[in-house]
């Protein structure tokens, strides 16, 4: 199930993330209530009274999942590492074939974490054009729905937590000028953050959607 787009505002250098669509059509985003446009994904300068990751209202799955991601994300080389029995491995999971994609992708959805969220892994087959890909996102049939039960991925973590392992920010430009999207890049591996992918809970910025970009 798609959900609407979710305007995005940096609010440190006051851009506006366009709405990026993305690589997957199985990729579903919620939408927390009250969030507004200048209210999404705050600057990682803002002091905030609470990690999100620590909170008592983050589902233990939830946590854990999260963890596993940065875990992933900071040992991570390139992406060779990008392969279902790897990504499976990082995320103690088991990815099975992805029916809504071509042979060669897999995926897999957790049980339920509570509160009516779940959680979602996926591996993009390379081709001849595209790299390896990994993708991960939180997700709930009410768009909504409250995701401080999942906000285990505030963005000053994951910023924090990438620059740490090598990874180099930097924007990408609108065709009007102002920001499309986030990127963090390492080696041959590009992190994309969008405009779906983020959510104000309750002043804390949260990551709720991750993939890579996946053209060689």
């Amino acid at each position: 199930m798609m959900r609407p787009a979710l305007a995005v505002t940096v609010l440190a250098t006051s851009l506006i993330l366009a709405c990026a669509a993305p690589a997957c059509e199985t990729t579903s985003l919620p939408q927390p209530a009250g969030t507004s446009v200048a209210e999404a994904l705050p600057s990682p300068d803002k002091d905030h009274p609470m990690n999100a990751a620590t909170s008592p209202a983050l589902l233990p799955g939830a946590r854990d999942a999260g963890a596993r991601v940065l875990t992933f994300l900071s040992t991570v080389a390139s992406t060779a590492a990008f392969t279902p029995a790897g990504i499976g491995h990082a995320m103690g999971v088991t990815l099975a074939p992805d029916p809504n994609n071509d042979p060669g992708w897999a995926i897999y959805h957790s049980p339920g974490l509570g509160q009516g969220w779940s959680y979602w892994v996926q591996f993009a087959a390379g081709e001849a054009t595209l790299k390896p890909g990994f993708r991960f996102w939180f997700d709930h049939p009410d768009r909504a729905a409250d995701a401080a039960p999942v906000c285990a991925l505030p963005l000053d973590q994951l910023r924090s937590t990438l620059k740490a392992h090598g990874w180099v920010e930097r924007s990408v430009p609108s065709e009007i000028g102002s920001v499309q999207a986030i990127e963090f890049a390492k080696a041959d591996m590009v992190l994309t953050l969008s405009a779906r992918d983020g959510a104000d809970v309750h002043g804390t910025a949260c990551v709720l959607s991750l993939q890579t970009a996946d053209a060689r």
